[in-house]
């Protein structure tokens, strides 16, 4: 079953990639902004990498967007992942596909956050450890 849901992309290609790869297949137009100079560690490149299909995948469904935004960046030993939609907001953070985002994120000693008041705009968050 994990083959289904893990992007085969990330190990073949790395994390780049399989942003890329996330960007061409959504519905809307994704741009992806990535300023990392060395790949991260398997785990880490991994949870960057479902947070960022998640919240997409939830921002087309959910928040009819005609835009969204993807950055991956790093700074001192911590990586930053986020991703801005231009859709009507409302987003739970709460909900089961947020919160296990969030599980997954904690579990690399991160952060998640979610703002998305109603009306929009959503931008979803990760601070992950890198180093």
């Amino acid at each position: 079953m994990a083959w289904r849901v893990y992007p085969t992309t990330l190990d073949e290609a790395g994390l780049r990639a399989a942003l890329e790869t996330v960007a061409e297949r959504a519905s809307v137009s994704v741009g992806v902004e990535y300023d990392l100079v060395e790949e991260s560690d398997q785990a880490v490149a991994t949870v960057a990498c479902f947070v960022v299909c998640e919240a997409v995948t939830n921002a087309v469904k959910h928040a009819a967007p005609t835009r969204i935004s993807v950055a991956v960046g790093a700074e001192e030993q911590r990586m930053y992942v986020s991703v801005r939609d231009d859709g009507c907001g409302g987003a739970n953070a709460a909900g089961s596909g947020l919160f296990g985002l969030a599980r997954r994120v904690a579990a690399l000693d991160g952060s998640l956050s979610v703002v998305s008041p109603p009306g929009g705009p959503t931008l979803v968050a990760a601070e992950l450890p890198c180093g």
